[in-house]
């Protein structure tokens, strides 16, 4: 079985990144029903290419939820042609404001994480700061990152992404005051970001 005393788990790129690699997010999986707090399930998990729609990788899982403090999730799928098999326990924590919130026991390191990440060149899930993996917005400049945010709003609200179109309509159930706010949050990135392609490019 694999885990993290039977692989090379720890190598890994220092330019690597989240989005390099697959991520479980467990607010997404438990959303889904994919993971049920409370039950004994199991199931596959895949991840597509969102510019191809081609598949990236799958794995198959088992999640026991029924006993909190005994809670498990078991992977298993193949890594350049290798079988990896093993468990990563779960716990959880009592918010003061009343309910539980589950995570996930990073099999590196024993922190808590919401997500475990398994990027290029590793075997094992592991959270986020067990492999040291930034994030793209991170490397990049910050006219770059502006531009990535001001994008980001108009993606979420269903328009174009070019800045120099007209900024999307006001999605249909949605609040006139968040509208505002992230049309005027989109626009000071917008701003920023020609002011900084001014200077770079001379215009």
């Amino acid at each position: 079985m694999g885990g993290s005393g039977s692989g090379t788990w720890y190598r890994w790129s220092k330019k690597t990144v989240v989005e390099d690699g697959l991520t479980l997010d467990l607010f997404k999986l438990v959303r889904e029903k994919a993971i049920i707090p409370g039950k004994h399930v199991r199931g596959s998990l895949t991840w597509w290419n969102n510019r191809t729609d081609e598949e990236r990788a799958s794995i198959s899982y088992e999640a026991d939820l029924i006993d909190p403090y005994a809670a498990w999730v078991r992977l298993h799928y193949h890594r350049d042609g290798t079988p990896e098999d093993y468990k990563v326990r779960m716990a959880v924590t009592y918010p003061h404001y009343g309910g539980m919130r589950w995570w996930f026991v990073c099999p590196a390191n024993g922190s808590r994480a919401a997500k475990l990440h398994l990027p290029p060149g590793g075997n094992l899930f592991a959270s986020r700061a067990a492999y040291r993996l930034g994030y793209n917005s991170q490397q990049e400049s910050p006219m770059f990152r502006y531009l990535s945010q001001a994008q980001a709003i108009r993606r979420r609200l269903g328009g174009s992404t070019c800045i120099d179109e007209w900024f999307p309509e006001k999605p249909k159930g949605m609040h006139w005051k968040n509208y505002e706010k992230l049309q005027a949050k989109c626009e000071s990135y917008e701003q920023r970001c020609n002011a900084m392609a001014a200077r770079r490019f001379g215009f």
